[in-house]
């Protein structure tokens, strides 16, 4: 009897008083001597390569894409990309699908778009840049996180998140930009079956990276501005 009180009395103040998730991210961006001009990336339409990722994490893809978009669109000042279906479409209509594929395939070998390859594909888009976003892992853990007289209350899911994501220019085959993030999420959970969004964390990780690394300067001057 005693431990059915405490049991209720307990979910019922962790419902009502815990934080049901908390999050925290980490990134790193690396610019080259010649950074890409942020007026003519801003000003033009970008297309997005697929999600490259691991064999066992292939599934991700679809989910990772919507959310690279998402984030696009709420940077400041907001990056017109072409979303990934729209590329691999247009690609394919164009009879581009096998060159498309070795254009990855050779990136997954040596880490580096191939410069002709690239540039036929960027003149087939008509675009002068593409984003290459990348799944470095992803994993989830459960851990007991309150206890009370030995029963077990609260359980936490903790949800880690590795992005990466390049900038390449198409006719001269340099890659511009880089960054990579990490997001941890620690959720609390009353039910085991309970889950992190995948979407959400994604879309947070790259509208970070996007602000801090890619329009860092860009964002503070907006900010600035607006004061």
């Amino acid at each position: 009897m005693r431990r059915s009180v405490i049991l209720a009395i307990s979910i019922a103040l962790l419902a009502g008083c815990w934080p049901p998730r908390t999050w925290d991210a980490h990134t790193t961006s690396s610019l080259p001597a010649a950074p890409p001009d942020l007026t003519t990336l801003t000003g033009e339409r970008v297309a997005t390569l697929g999600v490259a990722t691991p064999p066992a994490l292939q599934g991700y893809g679809p989910a990772l894409s919507h959310a690279l978009v998402s984030a696009l669109a709420q940077a400041t000042p907001p990056l017109p990309a072409q979303p990934i279906p729209d590329t691999l479409n247009a690609l394919n209509q164009q009879g581009l699908a096998a060159e498309y594929a070795d254009l990855l395939s050779g990136f997954a070998r040596s880490g580096v778009l191939e410069r002709k390859r690239l540039q036929s594909l960027g003149s087939a888009l008509r675009v002068r840049y593409v984003l290459l976003p990348g799944l470095a892992g992803f994993d989830e853990v459960l851990a007991d996180s309150f206890e009370i007289s030995g029963l077990k209350i609260v359980r936490s899911r903790i949800t880690t998140l590795r992005l990466w994501l390049q900038l390449w220019d198409t006719q001269t085959g340099r890659l511009l930009w880089e960054s990579a993030g990490e997001a941890r999420v620690a959720s609390e959970l009353l039910r085991p079956d309970r889950t992190v969004p995948f979407d959400e964390t994604a879309q947070k990780l790259w509208l970070r990276m996007i602000r801090e690394g890619l329009l860092g300067e860009r964002t503070r001057v907006l900010e600035r501005r607006f004061r």
